[in-house]
């Protein structure tokens, strides 16, 4: 299958998954129009006419890379891989389809006007007040991966969203029915997922109490960063992360307008010496896996950035290296210029912030990763 093309995709390689819920093979994909990436999660024999247990997922970096729990999309996740392995086969089609497919800017700035609203706006109302459709996807990826791979079976698809099973259908996808994946809802989920009950998802309508906002949220207009013109302020609003227990950071979203790129900063209280770090973001570990890896060590930083009073880190995306600019939006959240290394700088950080004028104390170390440069050293 390798080198294979269907449409507009591209058969990679795979490579074995472990989960907590089983051993999985990754099937990779490359979109030759958009760019972006595509996978197909097997498990099991997916020969033979058999319904075949499948989830369509799209994307949702905020919940399956930094640990939100603002939605239920990392939980469907899960709970989509614990329902395949139980069954013995199936697959997973994993898309890079962030906001509904109208990309992770847009999701930002949906958060930032639901939250700006005092919550009295929906996620499909602030879609309506930029000018966006509702729902942005598409699953052409779906149709191509199941030809490359040979599959003919019918899919029972694993999801709380009808509207999956028309537009699979559209495509000549064989459709078997559904199952819903039943999320509960808490205080940090329920607007999100009444906004989706109100739409036609399956969904139990939960009339608890929504988690309050510890400070303000404004709907900002995109400018330029100081000492970094070519960089934009997006967009700003709070997301709950869970590790040890639930803390409230502030989501920065900037763009590079030379690079057409988007930067990710997250940040919390602010604290003397708020501690900072590069987290490296790589796609298949934002799967429940048994070795945690880079997701542990994000997990461990968020307890010591909530313990230290204040922190901020940048995620880098896979194979993408750090650059000045990148280190001039970490700066800019550190406002009295103060900063300690959370964990090793193999990209660089510490040279870089004391460029920009930050003064840094003593590194913080953190388990899993290399020890820290001096803030001195040379930059590669």
């Amino acid at each position: 299958m390798r080198g294979e093309v269907q449409g507009s995709l591209l058969a990679l390689d795979a490579v074995p998954l472990e989960t907590v819920h089983g051993r999985f093979l990754a099937h990779r994909f490359h979109n030759l129009c958009t760019g972006q990436p595509a996978l197909a999660v097997a498990c099991g024999d997916l020969s033979g006419g058999a319904p075949l247990p499948a989830r369509v997922h799209s994307s949702c970096i905020t919940s399956e890379a930094f640990g939100a729990c603002d939605c239920d999309c990392a939980e469907q996740l899960g709970d989509a891989l614990a329902t395949i392995a139980a069954a013995g086969r199936g697959l997973l089609f994993y898309l890079s389809q962030e906001g509904r497919g109208a990309g992770f800017a847009a999701k930002a700035l949906d958060r930032m006007l639901v939250q700006a609203s005092g919550n009295t706006v929906t996620t499909f109302e602030a879609y309506d007040q930029l000018g966006l459709a509702r729902d942005h996807r598409s699953y052409d990826e779906v149709a191509w991966m199941l030809r490359l791979l040979g599959v003919s079976a019918p899919l029972e698809l694993l999801t709380n969203n009808p509207g999956k099973l028309d537009a699979l259908a559209e495509l000549g996808v064989a459709v078997a029915g559904h199952r819903p994946l039943a999320v509960a809802a808490h205080s940090f989920s329920r607007h999100y997922l009444a906004a989706k009950t109100g739409v036609g998802h399956l969904l139990a309508a939960d009339p608890g109490e929504v988690a309050e906002l510890p400070e303000p949220v404004e709907r900002i207009v995109p400018s330029p960063v100081p000492g970094a013109p070519r960089m934009l302020t997006l967009a700003s609003y709070l997301l709950p992360l869970r590790a040890r227990r639930t803390e409230w950071f502030r989501l920065h979203l900037f763009f590079d307008v030379a690079r057409r790129r988007e930067r990710v900063v997250l940040a919390h209280g602010d604290g003397r010496e708020p501690l900072v770090r590069v987290q490296r973001e790589r796609l298949l570990e934002r799967f429940p896996l048994r070795d945690r890896g880079a997701r542990g060590r994000w997990q461990r930083a968020i307890d010591a950035m909530v313990d230290a009073g204040g922190g901020a880190a940048l995620f880098l995306p896979e194979g993408e290296a750090l650059r000045d600019d990148d280190a001039v939006l970490l700066a800019s959240r550190l406002p009295a210029a103060r900063a300690r290394l959370l964990g090793g700088d193999t990209a660089g950080l510490g040279t870089r912030l004391a460029r920009c004028g930050v003064s840094l104390g003593p590194p913080v170390p953190l388990a899993g990763d290399p020890p820290a440069a001096p803030a001195l050293a040379a930059i590669g």
